[in-house]
């Protein structure tokens, strides 16, 4: 007797569906801002009915919570992973090529301004953005201080935030239509303040 055949079911389309609104989320969010944008606004822009967008992603807060766990993902994640496979010597070189480079979306940086706007009258959010950014600037200081041992850590943390608010006045302006070539300077004055921590003496 033969063994009746089993029956193979499909992949989920649950994980391509949440990007397809979380992409939605972050270009409306990007254009109208936190508080403009809707769950119609956001269904309209996915092609998608409203109910289908809370069945993958649920309301506008849990969007918003999702956003922030990508971006923490896509950003801080992918940087940390950068820094752990850069040899000693250049880990701080690698992190900076990152967040001057591609990989950094403008639709992202939109966003990411608008949910900073928000913050300033939400301190819960205010503080959830303050640690991605915090852990950003704490990886620029461990690289760093990898690259160039016997640097205090006072030394390699205010060069750190050098980069990073050098890659987030980069990430602004690029939205409002600075010629793309800027990234070139922008890249360069990075490697400037990275060159600063190389010649500075060890502490003893």
């Amino acid at each position: 007797m033969t063994e009746p055949k089993r029956r193979v079911g499909r992949p989920s389309k649950a994980p391509q569906r949440i990007d397809d609104v979380l992409d939605a989320f972050t270009r409306c969010v990007a254009r109208y801002g936190l508080d403009g944008t809707t769950l119609q606004r956001i269904a309209d822009e996915a092609g998608m009915a409203r109910g289908h967008i809370r069945h993958y992603a649920g309301n506008r807060d849990q969007l918003r919570e999702l956003f922030r766990q990508r971006i923490i993902s896509r950003y801080a994640d992918r940087a940390a992973q950068l820094a752990a496979e850069g040899d000693p010597g250049s880990r701080a070189e690698h992190l900076v090529g990152f967040l001057f480079g591609s990989e950094v979306h403008l639709d992202d940086n939109a966003a990411i301004d608008a949910l900073l706007a928000a913050a300033r009258f939400d301190d819960a959010l205010r503080e959830q953005i303050r640690v991605v950014y915090s852990g950003l600037e704490t990886l620029i200081a461990q690289a760093l201080a990898d690259d160039y041992p016997g640097r205090s850590g006072a030394i390699c943390e205010n060069a750190a935030y050098q980069i990073l608010a050098l890659a987030y006045g980069h990430w602004t302006l690029s939205e409002i239509g600075f010629p793309a070539e800027r990234v070139r300077s922008a890249h360069r004055l990075a490697l400037a303040v990275i060159a600063e921590v190389a010649i500075t003496r060890p502490t003893e």
